[in-house]
């Protein structure tokens, strides 16, 4: 009894330090950025991913990034030059071998597992139009670490021309257009016009019931200001930007759509932004209270085809008063959205309330799906 009771405390002592030798599951990440010839830009937006999620950050500063035993992927854009992008190789840093060596067996499958025990490079230079791998091992302290002679151009793009005073750049800028308050946005929408007859069916359904429907938004009038749909409760604008949406024809998709629609400006959205708004007349009302996240471009198949689209991931909150009686539910959806197209052409939502009051309980699980595309 007394044998066991002596090795209590030093395994008490091995155990606390098990976790506390890394440095915490966060570190402090400098991105800088320059043209192909070596000149300085700062502000692109740069977006950060590995395993524990997406975060936002502007070259020319420092932003805080989540450690992982996973590589950092990165990827910086700046209106009128082409994307750079590096990724970042994760390595251990010394604190996971101390606590193997202490015996923190332990602490240590807590800080791989967590990421506490890795560690990016803490200072980089990206190059716009090139792609690099950057390795903390070959990082000095005090210095940037930039990309070596063999890096792999990704876009050959020549960069924009200085523009005299007074006069309009002929690449497009981001910032030309207005987005809506308080929502990051990217590129331009794509330039397609769409005309008179032109038709997209959804299917909309309902998982909790498995019950489909088919709707059909058709372009019914267009002119250099707005375009028209089915019998003007959808009208938007060119670039796609949403002017009106009276009945929600697409089900919560409509429901959920912020003013202005998920392309404020005619331009996609990118980084995170709140998505707060309410609907409805009188004691009858919706209330959102979300964020929302956009990821960068990829490709998705939908029963209309094959498009690139940005995935935008929301969270947070939705109440629904109906006669008088409120309630409230965790709100989680994915909706993508097709800068060919200009519009959404997936969602996917689901919410629920703990418990049911009368007929304002929430029990939403529903998908909408662009399903065909066609012109008369």
């Amino acid at each position: 009894m007394s044998k066991f009771v002596a090795g209590a405390p030093a395994l008490v002592v091995l155990c606390s330090g098990c976790a506390s030798i890394t440095q915490g599951s966060t570190h402090s990440l400098r991105i800088d950025t320059e043209t192909a010839q070596g000149q300085a830009i700062d502000d692109a937006d740069c977006e950060l991913t590995n395993d524990q999620g997406t975060t936002t950050a502007r070259s020319g500063s420092a932003t805080i990034v989540r450690r992982s035993a996973k590589d950092l992927e990165v990827r910086c854009i700046k209106a009128g030059y082409p994307d750079a992008s590096a990724r970042l190789v994760s390595r251990a840093n010394a604190g996971l071998a101390g606590n193997i060596l202490l015996g923190g067996a332990i602490g240590a499958v807590v800080d791989h597992n967590s990421g506490a025990a890795y560690t990016y490079p803490s200072w980089i230079k990206l190059v716009f139009g090139e792609h690099a791998t950057l390795d903390r091992r070959d990082e000095t302290e005090g210095r940037v670490l930039a990309a070596s002679p063999g890096s792999t151009t990704i876009v050959p793009m020549r960069a924009p021309a200085a523009t005299p005073p007074g006069t309009i750049a002929a690449v497009p800028v981001a910032a030309a257009v207005p987005a809506a308050a308080g929502v990051p946005v990217a590129a331009a929408a794509s330039p397609g016009a769409l005309v008179r007859g032109d038709t997209f069916d959804y299917r909309i359904t309902d998982r909790n019931t498995q019950r489909s429907r088919t709707v059909m938004l058709r372009v019914l009038r267009v002119d250099e200001r707005q375009v028209t749909f089915n019998d003007g409760t959808r009208i938007e604008r060119p670039n796609g930007e949403l002017v009106t949406l009276g009945a929600p024809l697409l089900g919560e998709l409509d429901a959920v759509t912020p003013p202005g629609g998920w392309l404020p400006g005619g331009r996609m959205p990118r980084g995170i932004w709140p998505v707060r708004f309410s609907t409805g007349i009188g004691a009858d009302r919706k209330s959102y209270e979300l964020t929302a996240q956009a990821g960068r471009e990829q490709p998705i198949r939908v029963q209309a085809g094959q498009f690139q689209a940005v995935r935008i991931d929301i969270d947070g909150w939705f109440e629904n008063n109906a006669g008088h009686i409120a309630v409230r539910a965790p709100y989680r959806a994915t909706v993508w959205v097709s800068p060919e197209l200009r519009r959404p052409i997936r969602f996917e939502v689901k919410s629920r309330s703990s418990g049911t009051v009368g007929t304002a309980g929430v029990m939403l699980d529903e998908t909408a799906e662009l399903v065909a595309i066609s012109r008369d």
